[in-house]
């Protein structure tokens, strides 16, 4: 007898082929986006590593998408000047998050070490503390603006003028500084998820209070509730999220982590608000860096050499966006990895990630120096279009970005600050000098030439020598 043919054969090969391909892509799904089945250290740092870009990927999806459902929807809800009033309150909590001086990043370094050597007391330590300290600048903080209140007006502040915006500018204002200050102690419960490398915890929960403040957008506008009404659904929702979020966390998911009163300890909270600080300072000399060159530029060249510059920079911008989702990630794998006394791993790692953003670089920014131009022409107009030198200079630095990211990130996760302040210090008034200097003959271009050149002398070649002696010492230690 003869074998069952070719065409039998394939017939059978096909589901077989069908189902294994859905096998592997719902391996892949698990792996990228449920809870990790992984046992070893190495193994949970990489899907910890991966799951949370990947589910950080998916959030910005999903907030874009809310942002742009959202959008219309206020604008033809409260009108163009209460909307104006409503994004200028987003920008002002979103400059109030500089009220934990660090003590955040100094948090996540404090809990992924206490959780790396297994001391699970020295953590729970660590999280009662921060509570207590951020539950404090929060008191701090709304005295502070209850006293200050009586002398703000705020409608003149923010330049509105008719009379339903006076009338709800102060109170929404009252409100969403109230929300922000009842929920700046919760802060605490993302540094838990990323110490504990489960980011993508932290996603899911985003991503649910993402699409929740959109639902209560929704209802909001269909009430006579204003402008109060859309800070308490956008604002109040995600504080209820948080609360929610922080509950599950201590009494399900990690009890073992949950904080408690007799647990706050002043040598945490001195440790933290010391490590807190270098971060502080780090933060502030790079606003400094990269938030004055459009007033440098508007004051040498007047306001309208500004939009050229601040597009192109947002536009190049986007090359670092995995960077920049995976920076926090490596961070906390960097510091599990330092306190488990895993000196290859962080070598290979490190390595990896220098490659991969270096690389990924590259790639995006060959060709976008080519259409920059065009593009901004059709989005914003030609009278925005930036000269090719400055379309240069900016790609430039994306490439200097890409470069010492990684590299700032280790450096972080070790806790090796005291240098970089130094080096950031210098970069930093190197910079306008050289940027004040250059404004006037090169243009724009003389601002970001003098980011490229301080950040090249001052921070590229010293943090390199500095990363090279930290990855030996860690091999030779572990």
């Amino acid at each position: 007898m003869t074998g069952p043919g070719p065409i039998a054969e394939a017939a059978v090969a096909t589901p077989e082929r069908a189902r294994g391909w859905m096998g592997r892509l719902l391996g892949a799904a698990r792996y990228a986006f449920g809870a990790p089945a992984a046992t070893g250290h190495r193994e949970r740092r990489v899907s910890g590593i991966v799951q949370g870009v990947v589910t950080g990927l998916a959030a910005r999806g999903v907030g874009v998408a809310v942002s742009l459902v959202s959008v219309p929807l206020a604008i033809r809800y409260l009108g163009a000047e209460r909307y104006g009033v409503w994004a200028l309150i987003g920008s002002l909590l979103a400059w109030a998050q500089l009220a934990d001086f660090g003590i955040g990043n100094g948090l996540t370094n404090a809990l992924t070490t206490a959780l790396g050597q297994d001391r699970i007391d020295q953590a729970r330590r660590h999280i009662s503390t921060a509570f207590a300290v951020f539950g404090g600048i929060a008191l701090l903080l709304g005295a502070a603006t209850a006293a200050a209140w009586p002398w703000l007006h705020w409608s003149s502040i923010v330049g509105v003028h008719s009379r339903l915006g006076r009338a709800e500018t102060g109170p929404a204002i009252a409100v969403a500084i109230g929300l922000f200050l009842a929920g700046f102690p919760l802060s605490v419960i993302g540094r838990v998820y990323a110490a504990s490398q489960e980011g993508r915890l932290s996603n899911y929960w985003g991503l649910g209070g993402r699409i929740a403040a959109l639902v209560g957008l929704f209802v909001v506008t269909r009430t006579s509730g204003g402008l109060v009404a859309v800070v308490i659904s956008g604002f109040g929702i995600g504080l209820v999220t948080n609360v929610v979020s922080g509950i599950w966390l201590f009494r399900h998911h990690r009890p073992q982590l949950a904080p408690r009163l007799s647990l706050i300890h002043a040598g945490s909270a001195r440790g933290l608000v010391r490590i807190g600080g270098q971060f502080f300072l780090i933060q502030i000399m790079a606003l400094l860096v990269f938030e004055t060159d459009n007033f440098v530029i508007a004051h040498f060249l007047g306001a309208a050499a500004v939009p050229p510059y601040s597009l192109t920079y947002s536009l190049f911008g986007y090359t670092g966006i995995i960077q920049s989702l995976l920076f926090s990630y490596m961070w906390v794998g960097f510091a599990d990895a330092i306190a488990r006394r895993d000196g290859a791993w962080v070598r290979r790692a490190f390595l990896a990630n220098l490659a991969f953003s270096v690389l990924f670089t590259v790639v995006a920014v060959i060709p976008l120096v080519f259409v920059a131009k065009p593009f901004i022409a059709i989005w914003a107009g030609p009278s925005v279009v930036p000269p090719m030198h400055l379309v240069y200079w900016i790609a430039g630095w994306s490439l200097i970005n890409a470069y010492c990211s990684p590299i700032a990130c280790l450096l972080a996760a070790a806790s090796r600050l005291r240098w970089q302040m130094i080096y950031a210090a210098m970069a930093t008034a190197v910079n306008l000098a050289i940027s004040i200097s250059l404004v006037r003959s090169w243009g724009a271009s003389g601002v970001i030439a003098g980011t490229v050149i301080s950040y090249l002398i001052f921070v590229c070649i010293p943090t390199s020598v500095d990363v090279t002696f930290l990855i030996k010492g860690l091999r030779h230690a572990s």
